[in-house]
């Protein structure tokens, strides 16, 4: 007698509970400190707004404290700056940095994704033991604030194959851990005087980034050398620049990304980040601004930003600006507002050109 065999298939499916969190950083330098006590006990200097996670920041400096209760500190908040009713859930640290942006002091840290629009402390640090530090140099002390959204809580299929589950991985942070060590100096080799400013950055970054900034820099090793020896670093000076977009320039070469800033400072630095990357023969860079100041092109702008793209060898954006012109209704709008004569003066070199 036979008996048949009974097989049993097992079906296997999974799934993941990912958090999905964005962090990010944001430096604020008091420069004229003392100045800043004039200002009275519970008064406050807002920071410029930065965005993390998709929400818009401030930092809010009590030089005087928060209340009279805490006048012998300097207080500080994170306040949430875009009127999100309900709130965000994040984290967040204050740290202290020194002028020679050597690792973070933390003095303060919300480390339980707190929803909140507006979270900090009253006695971020004693005036008296800001004054006597290490941080406080030429007047000026530089706070950074580290801060972590965490955003929806998403459930995802993970396809099991087979047996085994597969591993999610997270997206790359390398240019949070490069910026990082940009924002703190740690390690930092080489000092670029710039309008009268310094900035601390490292060689083989700088090397690996730019063609340009491997020439000027790969011939620097004896004097590199004799600065570790002596405890220091390199001092190179750039001329033609200016500080902030300097600055500007140093955080896409460590994150690949332009800064995040005010629709008319954009506006403003986008040229001279073109500028910057032509000379340091940054092609992607250069790519990169030319795609953000298409979207200033309009009837009052066009004609200075074709000249422009004319002069730095922008193609994309003398197309984009010559398809705005070929638009009969946005011509007339250009001739009314800068007439004629003063349109094609500008733009007939560009016009004829290639």
């Amino acid at each position: 007698m036979t008996t048949a065999a009974s097989t049993t298939s097992v079906l296997r499916s999974s799934s993941a509970i990912v958090a999905v969190t964005e962090s990010g950083q944001h430096l604020l330098r008091i420069d004229g400190y003392s100045h800043t006590l004039d200002i009275p006990t519970g008064s406050n200097i807002k920071s410029q707004p930065f965005r993390v996670g998709g929400h818009s920041w401030r930092i809010s400096y009590y030089p005087n404290g928060l209340s009279s209760t805490w006048s012998d500190y300097i207080s500080l908040f994170l306040r949430l700056d875009d009127g999100v009713p309900q709130g965000v859930r994040a984290r967040h640290t204050f740290s202290l940095l020194d002028r020679e942006g050597r690792p973070p002091v933390t003095r303060y840290t919300n480390d339980g994704a707190r929803i909140f629009t507006d979270l900090g402390t009253s006695a971020f640090i004693r005036r008296s033991e800001l004054e006597r530090s290490e941080h406080l140099r030429d007047d000026c002390f530089t706070i950074r604030c580290d801060v972590t959204v965490l955003n929806d809580i998403q459930t995802k299929s993970i396809d099991v194959g087979g047996a085994a589950l597969a591993v999610p991985v997270p997206p790359s942070d390398l240019h949070r851990h490069l910026g990082g060590l940009l924002a703190t100096g740690e390690a930092a080799d080489v000092a670029f005087e710039v309008d009268g400013k310094t900035f601390m950055a490292h060689r083989c970054v700088l090397m690996a980034r730019s063609p340009v900034f491997r020439a000027e820099l790969s011939g620097l090793q004896a004097a590199k050398e004799s600065a570790a020896a002596a405890g220091g670093s390199i001092a190179v000076p750039i001329k033609d620049m200016e500080a902030q977009d300097f600055e500007a320039l140093l955080h896409y070469v460590y994150t690949d990304s332009l800064p995040e800033v005010e629709e008319g400072q954009a506006a403003a630095m986008l040229p001279d980040l073109i500028a910057a990357a032509n000379r340091y023969k940054m092609e992607r860079l250069r790519l990169l601004c030319e795609d953000k100041l298409r979207e200033f092109v309009d009837a009052r702008t066009v004609a200075i930003i074709l000249a422009f793209a004319g002069e730095h060898h922008c193609q994309g954006l003398k197309e984009a600006c010559l398809r705005f012109l070929n638009d009969p209704e946005n011509l007339r709008e250009v001739v009314k507002i800068n007439g004629f004569e003063h349109l094609t003066k500008s733009c007939l070199s560009v016009l004829e050109g290639p």
